[in-house]
């Protein structure tokens, strides 16, 4: 660290740099910050007078990024802090070279001594494109006005604001989205293949790229109704829900579960991408029916998610219905194939329930499926099984 960057010198801390200023007035009153033993802070002052009083949270990396991202009140990151204690410092308000630090425990602090309940640190509002509150306005005004709804990606390669990014890697990101898209669209889909049809109505298109760390956007390939609505814009509903759930495993579950179980899949594929590279990800949502959604998707938190949906989501299932033509059926070993109208196959076992003693085949019949979606822990993937349920030959 540069000497003359110091901003003030504290015993039990020693020298502290400010990092990113969060409230100015006259001079810095809360900012992020980091000494020599990149031991990292969020300072606020507490008390303004001859001797000054401050309020020194030590915090992780990866917390304070989320807490600068407005991801969390400023007001839980003080009063619920990481360790078993803050920092009360004591400083000449002329001379920040004599600063006093004392432990205290969160519990100590009164509401007057913290942030408002809902306050955010979000210094981004001011700095990045597409959070200001114009760009926000302009991305909801261009959406309106083009009947098109658009979808902002911005990666962050190792939590950094570097505006180049390998090229293989973000033409992965973008694949999984589109298809994550897709499978997302094909919720009475029971394998990967979705058809011509719903994959035109839910085409993004790349209209250009601006000045986020490395920023995509997108815009969809249809017109909304009249209505301002789109089969995409629901989609993409869905798919910012999966995004916002993060490690949640009782939201995720809950979504996806009623989801084509090849979406699992592929999120999974993504996430591991993004955390393989050390990414983080950004995404923006700008409706013509002036809906806006954002969210910000840490390397630290997709890692996170990552580990949580390996270790606790081992296995879905949904029942579904389909019409087509039983081709084949095993009473041996109990098993048989279907293909439905839109000539998807389908190969699984017969439900108990299910008398297969007589048969003419091939015929047509409406079947109750039950989908079965597991991860295989011995190959890392996904794998995905069915089960009759339910025969009426029409």
């Amino acid at each position: 660290m540069v000497e003359s960057n110091i901003y003030m010198k504290i015993n039990m801390l020693g020298n502290i740099y400010i990092k990113d200023i969060i409230v100015y007035y006259d001079k810095p009153l809360v900012f992020s910050c980091v000494n020599d033993f990149q031991q990292h802070f969020i300072a606020m002052c507490n008390e303004l007078d001859y001797i000054e009083q401050w309020i020194f949270l030590p915090i992780s990396e990866a917390l304070l990024i989320r807490g600068l991202r407005g991801n969390i009140s400023a007001y839980n990151l003080f009063k619920y802090p990481e360790g078993e204690f803050l920092w009360k410092i004591y400083i000449d308000s002329n001379n920040y070279r004599t600063g006093k630090a004392i432990q205290i425990k969160p519990e100590s602090l009164c509401d007057e001594d913290l942030p408002d309940k809902d306050i955010v640190y979000d210094i981004y509002e001011e700095n990045e494109f597409s959070i200001k509150n114009s760009d926000r306005k302009n991305t909801l005004n261009d959406s309106i006005l083009e009947r098109r709804e658009i979808f902002d990606i911005s990666l962050e390669p190792n939590e950094s604001h570097v505006h180049e990014i390998d090229a293989l890697v973000l033409g992965r990101v973008l694949e999984s989205t589109q298809n994550i898209i897709n499978l997302i669209a094909h919720k009475k889909g029971i394998n990967a293949k979705v058809p011509n049809s719903i994959k035109e109505k839910n085409k993004l298109n790349v209209t250009g790229n601006y000045a986020a760390s490395f920023g995509i956007r997108l815009k969809s390939n249809l017109l909304a109704d009249m209505l301002n609505e789109s089969e995409i814009q629901r989609n993409l509903d869905i798919f910012m829900n999966i995004l916002t759930a993060k490690s949640d495993m009782d939201k995720l579950t809950e979504i996806l579960k009623g989801l084509n179980p090849a979406v699992s899949l592929y999120y999974i594929d993504l996430l591991k991408l993004l955390s393989k590279e050390n990414i983080g990800i950004k995404t923006y949502c700008a409706f013509p029916n002036n809906k806006y959604r954002k969210n910000y998707f840490a390397s630290e938190e997709i890692k996170l998610s990552l580990k949580k949906l390996e270790e606790n989501i081992k296995e879905l299932s949904n029942e579904i219905y389909l019409e087509g033509d039983i081709v084949a059926i095993d009473t041996l070993n109990r098993t048989f194939k279907f293909i439905t109208y839109d000539e998807e196959k389908v190969n699984g076992a017969i439900g108990e329930k299910i008398n297969v003693e007589e048969y003419v085949l091939p015929k047509k019949a409406k079947i109750k499926l039950e989908i079965i979606s597991k991860l295989n822990d011995l190959i890392g993937k996904e794998e995905i099984n069915y089960r009759l349920l339910e025969l009426e030959y029409m």
